[in-house]
């Protein structure tokens, strides 16, 4: 297909399309890149409120790079990746104490920010500066490789190029911004993933793969590897009016945010040990720790992490227990710390456990 047919399909139907976001025909790089970094992983719907209150949190650059690390990281609190988070951190004070303040406004520059990849750096680029960068999320994917049913992998480097090639000759250079948004946007309503809606398709007299039936074969991806299982053991460790809390400063997951105390076990086939277990410089035996019905799971990208909890109630050692990593809080502040996702759900599923009796 030619790249004016391909650009006028395109317009033509995003003319009727409605889909009232924030971050659409926003030009502030600053918008631009904080949408860009939390749609990263994240459906439209549930960044949506995110995207709201870190802007109000965060206004612009300046607010956003003077702040401290707990401070974004509980503002982001419940999204998951963290490391975005880190990461917008990161490019913030770059952006101030190394620019001036100004965000970059080339791709070769934008793209050296924290975080910000080849796909990142197009959409800021186009949308904020319309320079001709075309972009290639998962959504343009699924598109490019239907209509022309590119049988490459498009989780290996050969596959990303192939695509990235056939997107650049049909990117409209005269409205790069007007065209990246539009085949996002067709991808995310039209070319779904499982149900594509072949019958709404503008495309559909172009599409190799909807010709030949193929549709739902593309884009081609080898099978993943199996994911790790990892077996962590939380305990809750109340003295009192207090409870302890572990902060994760481990280049690991959780990393930033607050967590109960845990050990992580080979496999789920689990017993207490007998030399008991060491927290913050304390040993506790079997008979003080109560194992609770509660359990979790968390999927990440490579992991699934299995999460057991048990509780154990102290009087009068808040001082002993004290760690480098542990932190003494009263019950009453838990809403000031950034929590993974499952911890908080725990929190609000179980209040009783977390009351001064």
């Amino acid at each position: 297909m030619l790249p004016k047919l391909f650009q006028e399909l395109l317009k033509e139907w995003h003319l009727q399309l409605e889909r009232p976001l924030p971050w659409v025909n926003e030009k502030d790089p600053y918008k631009i890149w904080i949408s860009e970094i939390i749609l990263q992983q994240t459906r439209v719907l549930q960044g949506l409120p995110y995207y709201t209150r870190f802007l109000e949190t965060f206004p612009d650059v300046f607010v956003l790079a003077e702040a401290s690390e707990a401070e974004v990281l509980k503002c982001w609190e419940g999204l998951g990746y963290y490391s975005r988070a880190r990461n917008l951190h990161w490019s913030a004070r770059y952006i101030v104490n190394e620019l001036n303040g100004v965000f970059p406004e080339r791709y070769e520059e934008i793209i050296k920010l924290k975080g910000v990849g080849p796909y990142a750096a197009a959409a800021i680029a186009s949308f904020a500066f319309s320079l001709p960068c075309a972009v290639l999320d998962g959504n343009v994917h699924r598109v490019i490789s239907r209509i022309f049913s590119v049988t490459a992998d498009i989780t290996a480097s050969r596959g990303r190029k192939m695509i990235q090639d056939i997107v650049d000759k049909l990117l409209d250079k005269e409205n790069p911004a007007g065209f990246n948004q539009a085949i996002m946007d067709f991808g995310a309503t039209v070319c779904l993933p499982a149900s594509p809606l072949c019958n709404q398709c503008v495309f559909a007299d172009h599409c190799t793969s909807y010709l030949t039936d193929t549709q739902r074969d593309f884009p081609f991806k080898k099978i993943k590897k199996p994911l790790r299982n990892r077996y962590f053991h939380l305990f809750l460790v109340k003295a009192g009016e207090y409870l302890f809390l572990s902060h994760r400063k481990e280049k690991d997951i959780w990393r930033g945010l607050y967590t109960l105390p845990f050990i992580e076990t080979r496999d789920e086939r689990w017993e207490f040990p007998l030399e008991g277990i060491q927290i913050g410089g304390h040993t506790f035996l079997e008979n003080e720790v109560q194992m609770l019905s509660y359990k979790d799971q968390q999927l990440l990208t490579h992991q699934r992490i299995h999460l057991f909890f048990h509780q154990v109630t102290l009087a009068g050692m808040e001082e002993e227990l004290a760690g480098d990593n542990l932190e003494i809080v009263p019950l009453t502040n838990l809403n000031d710390f950034a929590f993974p996702k499952f911890l908080r759900q725990f929190i609000v599923n179980n209040t009783a456990l977390f009351e001064y009796k």
